[in-house]
């Protein structure tokens, strides 16, 4: 039983530990959280990148999900080797509050039942994720959950929708230290994807999923059919049917706009999203994009779907929304940006994007932890 003169042991939760926007979130909570107060351990369910970057006082425990061959026997026997090392770390590690950094992760929420410990949620999905999971497993996320936290206003809504009643914002945030570009390199990466001192450049990053938007890149270029405009696609390939059809028509498109398939990258990354004109997003759900917190801070207009979070984000004189998900409206909003019909000033993005950054965040993230926690029952 914890007292209010012991530190709370916090057990947080992750499944891959790799650099997207909410592991990188939970890394910077890691290094940061005021250890006065707390003391912490880490799960991950795969043995990812970010793991050499856990400061050494956070003892860090792997859950595969790639079983051996006596669990695969004992999984076929009933036995499932997740929730058994899960019960085990219950008893190991006896944490006051377990702290969920995905809903993607429902087995976590179903063993801290079973030993009726505390649970934090932090939802960074909206509801076109909610599809992977059964039924049962996301009502016990919403209904066992201590707090729900969201990363933007429509998180919040989706959650409270679900029949979430502890629900609190807490804005996603990015570490705006890292946010750096070359102007020579910059300069050197458009030479080399042939784009002219005077042609426009529209980036978009993300996973070429479906609800990032990645089938509607041939479909923007059709429509805009100008020599003068690039769309630039930066971001992990996923080896699916939908991607293969999208590149082909992407290659055979007749389109005179150019599209530049580029890849995940890591070096360049900053340097790449640096030689936008405009940052383009078209995802159709998406609840506080980090990119576009990146794009913003570099001074780039955004046109974008209204996805979810870009609509709390954009703001007048950082470029266009548009109010379907209509491609015609979304081309009608980036020709009105490349041809200043819309006033859009670098300075205002930038001021906007600083809001978000990782001073605000961890000190937003600080205060809703330590009220939160102080009125939490714990075991």
């Amino acid at each position: 039983m914890s007292t209010s003169t012991t530190k709370r042991r916090i057990l947080f939760f992750t499944p891959y530990a790799s650099r997207t926007g909410s592991e990188m979130m939970l890394l910077y909570i890691l290094r940061h959280f005021d250890r006065t107060r707390y003391e912490a351990g880490l799960v991950c369910f795969a043995r990812g990148e970010l793991l050499n970057d856990i400061p050494s006082d956070i003892p860090v425990f792997i859950v595969p999900r790639n079983f051996n061959t006596s669990e695969r026997i004992a999984f076929h026997l009933g036995v499932n080797p997740i929730l058994y090392r899960l019960r085990k770390l219950a008893k190991s590690f006896r944490a006051d509050i377990w702290y969920v950094n995905t809903i993607m992760l429902p087995e976590v929420v179903k063993v801290a039942r079973e030993f009726s410990i505390p649970v934090i949620t932090h939802f960074h999905e909206l509801p076109l994720t909610y599809s992977y999971l059964e039924e049962s497993d996301y009502r016990n996320i919403v209904d066992y959950s201590q707090l729900l936290i969201g990363c933007s206003e429509v998180t919040c809504k989706a959650i409270k929708d679900s029949g979430g009643k502890n629900v609190r914002l807490l804005y996603s945030f990015i570490n705006e230290h890292g946010v750096e570009a070359s102007e020579d390199r910059t300069r050197t990466l458009r030479r080399q994807l042939g784009i002219a001192d005077d042609d426009f450049v529209w980036v978009m990053s993300g996973t070429t999923s479906e609800r990032k938007g990645f089938d509607l890149f041939p479909d923007i270029a059709e429509q805009l059919n100008d020599p003068k405009v690039h769309l630039v696609w930066v971001g992990s390939r996923i080896n699916d049917g939908l991607v293969y059809y999208t590149e082909q028509r992407c290659h055979s498109s007749g389109s005179r706009t150019k599209i530049h398939l580029v890849g995940k990258q890591k070096e360049d990354y900053y340097n790449y999203l640096n030689i936008a004109d405009g940052f383009l997003l078209t995802s159709r759900q998406d609840p506080f994009p980090l990119v576009m917190i990146e794009a913003a801070l570099l001074g780039k207009p955004i046109a974008a779907l209204p996805s979810g979070g870009v609509v709390e984000f954009v703001q007048e004189g950082m470029g266009l929304v548009t109010d379907d998900f209509s491609i015609n409206n979304l081309v009608k909003a980036m020709r009105q940006v490349m041809e200043g019909e819309v006033a859009t000033n670098p300075e205002v993005s930038q001021v906007r994007a600083r809001r978000f950054t990782l001073t605000n965040g961890l000190e937003d993230w600080s205060s809703l932890i330590n009220e939160s926690v102080s009125e939490m029952a714990v075991v």
